[in-house]
């Protein structure tokens, strides 16, 4: 199968969720970040928000803290009483973009450390090292 995705993903509840409020035109609503990217991100939700809403968030995590991002709601799957609400990133400052990225590619070179057999992968210069949980973690 081919991967669309334009940017890698880091897959935070994995490790450890964070919760997230995205604002809308009809409130804000809670939600648990499942993965997130450059290009969008997944949260659980208790609140259904509708295919195209515009939203807006913030990041605000020790290793990821970020202006105000836009994006648009583009899928909404219903399981059992939670919704998980794919968002997909329409503006953000070029700062938060490469912040994402940057952090993704800690994520991928860990992982792939991981993979080899490499036991001292871990370290506090690490991007995502706020986020992880790995059992590996100084």
């Amino acid at each position: 199968m081919k991967n669309r995705r334009k940017h890698p993903r880091l897959p935070v509840i994995k490790n450890l969720a964070k919760e997230v409020f995205i604002s809308t035109d009809a409130g804000f609503f809670p939600g648990l970040l499942m993965n997130l990217s450059a290009g969008g991100t997944m949260l659980m939700m208790h609140s259904e928000i509708k295919v195209n809403t515009q939203v807006c968030l913030i990041f605000d995590f020790d290793s990821l803290k970020t202006d105000m991002i836009t994006g648009k709601v583009t899928r909404n799957e219903r399981k059992n009483l939670i919704w998980n609400t794919a968002i997909a990133f329409t503006d953000m400052k070029d700062e938060d973009f490469q912040k994402i990225i940057e952090m993704s590619e800690d994520y991928t070179d860990c992982e792939n450390k991981i993979s080899l057999g490499v036991t001292d992968v871990c370290d506090k210069s690490c991007r995502y090292y706020s986020l992880c949980e790995k059992k590996l973690k100084i």
